[in-house]
C-alpha cells in the first residue's frame, strides 16, 4: 500500500518534472523520490511518468490521476488544519462563480485586501449570469441572486435585494412613462437571453406576456449599461443599480409592479461536507463586501 508521502511525492515529480528538482523541493535524496514512484506505480498498476536520462513526463494515465489526487491532497492538509489549530496560511486554488455585477462592483473592490492576507491562496472566478452546478463544474462556492431552489446547496443570506424596472431619463422623455401593462407590453426592452415572459400585478390584477425585446445581452453589466444608454426598460436587481438609481442615471418605473420582486443575495457551497478553509475565508470576504 501507498503513503501520502508517496503521493506529494509523485505530484512534486509531476509539477517540477524531474526527480531531481522533486528531491530538492521536498528535502529528501533522489533515491527516495525515485522508490516512491516506482512503489505508487506498482500499487496502482499503472505507468505514470515516461522516464529519459535528461526529464520525466507524466503519461496520460498519470495525467489522470494527478487531476484526481491534487483537490484531495489539498482537502486533506484542510482536514489537518482543522483538527489542528487551523492557523496555517490559505494555500491552493478556490474557484467562485457569480453574476458579474456582484464581482464588478462587491467583490473586486475588496480584493486586494482578501490577497494582502492570502497570498499563497489563487482565486478563479466564473462570472456568468446562468445557473452553474457546483460539483459538475468543479466549484467550490458561489454567491447567488433570488430565491434558493437547489435543496443540496447551503445557503447564508449576505444581504435583501428586489428586483425592479428601470430605464433612462432619456427613455421615459422619448417614449413616455408606463402606467398600465399594456403601456409595458408595447415598450422596448433590454433583456437578459432567458428573460423572456413578465409577471406583473397592475392595480387591476396579475398579467403575464411575452416581452417585446429590443434587444438582448448575455452579460448583466452590459444590460445595464443598455439601459443607461435609453435601449429599453430592463429588469435589475436593486443593488446592481443601485449607484446610477442614486445618481439619475436610471430610474425606477411602476414601482412595486413586478408580482415576485424578492432576489435576495446568498453564499452558497455543497451542502454534503463541512466547507473548508478557503471556503469559509471567501464566505467571510462576501459577507463583509455586502455589509
Amino acid at each position: 500500500m501507498y503513503h501520502v508521502n508517496d503521493l506529494l511525492t509523485f505530484v512534486s515529480v509531476a509539477k517540477t518534472g524531474g526527480v531531481g528538482s522533486a528531491a530538492k523541493a521536498q528535502g529528501i535524496s533522489a533515491a527516495t523520490v525515485s522508490h516512491r514512484i516506482t512503489k505508487l506505480e506498482e500499487v496502482l498498476n499503472l505507468k505514470l511518468f515516461h522516464r529519459n536520462s535528461r526529464k520525466v513526463q507524466l503519461t496520460e494515465e498519470g495525467l489522470i490521476f494527478l487531476d484526481r489526487i491534487e483537490p484531495l491532497l489539498a482537502d486533506l492538509r484542510d482536514a489537518e488544519l482543522e483538527a489542528g489549530s487551523g492557523t496555517g496560511a490559505l494555500r491552493g486554488h478556490l474557484r467562485v462563480t457569480l453574476s458579474p455585477w456582484i464581482l464588478s462592483r462587491f467583490i473586486m473592490p475588496v480584493m486586494s485586501a482578501f490577497q494582502a492576507e492570502h497570498p499563497d491562496l489563487t482565486v478563479e472566478f466564473l462570472a456568468v449570469d446562468r445557473y452553474v452546478a457546483l460539483v459538475d463544474e468543479g466549484i467550490d462556492c458561489a454567491i447567488r441572486v433570488g430565491q434558493m431552489a437547489d435543496s443540496t446547496l447551503k445557503a447564508r443570506k449576505l444581504s435583501d435585494n428586489d428586483r425592479i424596472i428601470c430605464a433612462s431619463p432619456v427613455f421615459c422623455e422619448t417614449y413616455g412613462l408606463p402606467a398600465t401593462a399594456e403601456d409595458l407590453r408595447l415598450m422596448r426592452w433590454a433583456c437578459l437571453p432567458w428573460q423572456t415572459r413578465l409577471d406583473i400585478t397592475d392595480g387591476h390584477g396579475a398579467a403575464q406576456f411575452s416581452i417585446p425585446r429590443g434587444i438582448a445581452v448575455s452579460n448583466s453589466d452590459m444590460l445595464t449599461e443598455a439601459a443607461v444608454q435609453g435601449l429599453g426598460l430592463a429588469v435589475k436587481s436593486r443593488l446592481a443599480v443601485q449607484r446610477e438609481l442614486e445618481s439619475g442615471a436610471l430610474v425606477e418605473v411602476m414601482p412595486g409592479v413586478l408580482r415576485s420582486p424578492d432576489a435576495p443575495i446568498s453564499f452558497v457551497h455543497a451542502g454534503n461536507a463541512t466547507p473548508g478553509r478557503k471556503v469559509r475565508a471567501f464566505s467571510d470576504l462576501a459577507n463583509r463586501a455586502f455589509q
